[in-house]
């Protein structure tokens, strides 16, 4: 009898977690933490913080071997004459990242036009998977001598792994990957698997702090983690909006650093590489911006008619001519990576030259120089791309000519290729002569 009495105990304890099969359990979206995400764990989320995906530039590399940052051009009608002392090479200035979040979406109606759609809290919760919402703090050195955010979370590693093409790991919980509108749905548009389509992708920056300002010759005297620093700036601010952007006209656009946002609208993507497919195979989702190869010396007047002198990113797309703002020109990519089906690409012709990039692209991408491309690596000797998932693909021979700044802007040449579906994790070559 005892028995009996101890086993129902047990079972009324269990009854709550016997039936919990919940919208979550059944594929649909959620911001909280349910018991199920602890062991769902297939997504490994990566963000990189350069042009190239494998491989990218060593900081000696940049600007054409000399390792300097880029300097806007100073003068009547363009950036006041910035104070330039004691600058250092582009791999010496520290750089500290506080990233709120990454989210991703499948809802690709609601995303038209850049966000402007989301109106509230209500929308934005309907439209974002909240895929990991626990703030990282990435840091090139440390910022105070006791332990802090960074030093705690292992960011000054991260920060290394962000810059040179590993990738940073970001604690996330896995998205959904029912397919939207069931089984029905999936056969009609002749799918052979079935799963959930992503078109949006977002790095929410609350703060990007670059080691090198200067007002009036001063070093700048700024905070990142509430901890003091000197001699650096948030370029949050410059970057959220286009040099040129009215106030008016600020109230009705989403800052461009929260979230930096990529869209496959852009892409155009008809062979989708924002797939999450069901079932149990790991992937990786990895997502970058043009940070690393793209840092350049900027100036603006302050309110006080000084100079500040900083480290914000090229004009790229946007030119700025000493406005406050100075945003527009970092752009954003994401991609799902299945490692266990993935092959490896090399490439040869490459001429070694620090201007020239391999950009991968789908075939049908038309534009190759208004968005990152798919995948990308330095045109050296021996080039390769780690990770591709099958299909036909352009590999377009870019290079910095136009307007040195460190973001390719000609076409050279290209060729096609394609990743057969089998066999699996092969290395195939191509031949493209680059320069």
């Amino acid at each position: 009898m005892k028995s009996y009495l101890l086993f129902v105990i047990i079972l009324l304890q269990f009854i709550p977690f016997l039936n919990c099969k919940t919208k979550v359990d059944l594929g649909d979206e959620t911001k909280l933490p349910v018991i199920s995400t602890l062991f769902n764990n297939r997504m490994l989320l990566l963000l990189k913080g350069t042009y190239a995906t494998d491989n990218p530039l060593d900081w000696s590399e940049l600007n054409n071997g000399t390792g300097d940052f880029y300097i806007d051009s100073q003068g009547e009608g363009l950036d006041p004459t910035m104070t330039l002392v004691n600058q250092p090479k582009a791999g010496s200035m520290p750089i500290f990242l506080d990233i709120g979040e990454v989210r991703i979406s499948s809802k690709f109606e609601k995303g038209y036009n850049e966000l402007t759609q989301i109106r509230d809290t209500v929308d934005s919760n309907k439209f974002w998977d909240y895929i990991a919402p626990n703030r990282q703090v990435f840091c090139t050195v440390t910022y105070s001598f006791d332990n802090n955010t960074c030093t705690e979370s292992n960011g000054i590693l991260k920060a290394y792994d962000f810059f040179n093409g590993i990738g940073a790991q970001f604690p996330s919980n896995d998205p959904s990957s029912e397919t939207v509108g069931g089984v029905e749905t999936a056969l009609s548009t002749g799918r052979y698997w079935y799963g959930r389509e992503y078109y949006y992708a977002g790095i929410y920056f609350r703060s990007l702090v670059t080691g090198y300002a200067l007002d009036a010759g001063v070093p700048v005297s700024g905070r990142f983690d509430n901890r003091p620093i000197i001699n650096a700036l948030n370029i949050v601010p410059r970057n959220n909006y286009a040099a040129g952007t009215t106030s008016s006209q600020k109230s009705s656009i989403v800052p461009k650093m929260f979230p930096a946002l990529y869209s496959q609208q852009l892409t155009q993507s008809i062979q989708s590489d924002m797939m999450i497919r069901d079932g149990f195979d790991p992937y990786i989702l990895e997502v970058r911006i043009n940070l690393k190869e793209n840092l350049m010396l900027h100036s603006y007047l302050t309110s006080r008619g000084t100079t500040v002198t900083y480290v914000g990113v090229s004009d790229i797309f946007f030119d700025h001519k000493g406005e406050g703002d100075a945003g527009g020109n970092i752009l954003t990519r994401a991609r799902i990576i299945y490692p266990e089906t993935a092959s490896s690409l090399t490439i040869s012709g490459g001429g070694n030259s620090l201007l020239h990039y391999y950009g991968i692209f789908r075939f049908h991408e038309n534009e190759f120089i208004n968005v990152l491309p798919l995948a990308a690596t330095p045109a050296k000797q021996g080039a390769k791309i780690k990770y591709l998932n099958p299909g036909t693909y352009r590999a377009v021979c870019l290079g910095d000519l136009t307007k040195r700044d460190g973001y390719p802007d000609t076409v050279v040449r290209e060729t096609t290729f394609t990743i057969p579906e089998y066999p699996f994790r092969e290395t195939y070559n191509i031949d493209l002569t680059c320069p």
